[in-house]
């Protein structure tokens, strides 16, 4: 009889801190990305009726969870802007010449999507993980909040929801 191993190879813990996030049609994102989730994913079941009890199998879809983060403004919003032009871009809300012009300028990223890759580093902030989230595009921008009553050192904060059709996940 075998014996198995039940002791883990890696008993280094995931810190939270230890992640980067990229879109290649919004650079400024990098390096002003705060916080981050690995979206969740679901399936339905489906009901198989009996005489005494229902049972149930698994469905046959995948359900993937929005992607979600937050992000510092800089001083000339430009991380905002980019997610701004993008979604005006996506629903030309003054002409159609807003849709032109988001095809035209980001022909070499992909149109109107951007796929999305978060790198997640080990604890000696070595690349570990890579999640290519497939063909994201903005659903959602925060506002940006002004406040006169907050002191001089508060930072403005905004976050974004996207769609997107997948993730793949490489372990490196």
């Amino acid at each position: 009889m075998s014996k198995i191993n039940n002791q883990p190879t890696n008993t280094s813990f995931l810190q939270t801190t230890k992640f980067q996030l990229s879109f290649i049609r919004i650079p400024n994102m990098t390096y002003f990305c705060q916080t981050f989730e690995i979206p969740g994913i679901s399936t339905s079941e489906i009901v198989r009726r009996t005489p005494f009890v229902d049972l149930y199998v698994h469905g046959d879809k995948v359900k993937y969870q929005p992607l979600n983060l937050s992000f510092l403004v800089d001083e000339d919003i430009r991380g905002w802007l980019e997610l701004h032009n993008w979604i005006t871009g996506l629903a030309f809300p003054k002409n159609f010449d807003q849709y032109r012009r988001l095809i035209k300028e980001n022909r070499d990223y992909g149109g109107t999507v951007s796929d999305a890759i978060m790198t997640i580093m080990s604890n000696k902030n070595t690349p570990n993980i890579r999640i290519t989230f497939r063909d994201c595009f903005p659903t959602s921008l925060s506002a940006l909040a002004f406040d006169y009553s907050s002191d001089a050192n508060s930072i403005i904060k905004a976050s974004a929801e996207f769609r997107y059709n997948y993730f793949d996940v490489d372990i490196l």
